[in-house]
């Protein structure tokens, strides 16, 4: 995996929907990452902290294998 990767990219690889991915770095769960043309530049080293966030919200399944 390699980044950094968009609020949209990060939702389609875990397979949830891109506005619960924005969601965590607008209500300050994870920190806001830095932008690149205006878009959120979410450096593949954030991807376990957002796989748990998510499922911690109930918004991924805790068994499902989300690393590709």
């Amino acid at each position: 995996m390699s980044g950094p990767f968009t609020t949209r990219e990060v939702a389609d690889i875990l397979g949830t929907e891109t506005w619960r991915v924005q969601r965590l770095f607008e209500n300050g769960v994870i920190p806001e990452p830095g932008r690149f043309a205006g878009k959120r530049a979410i450096p593949s080293e954030l991807m376990p902290e957002i796989v748990d966030a998510l499922r911690a919200r109930g918004w991924l399944p805790k068994t499902e294998a989300t690393a590709q």
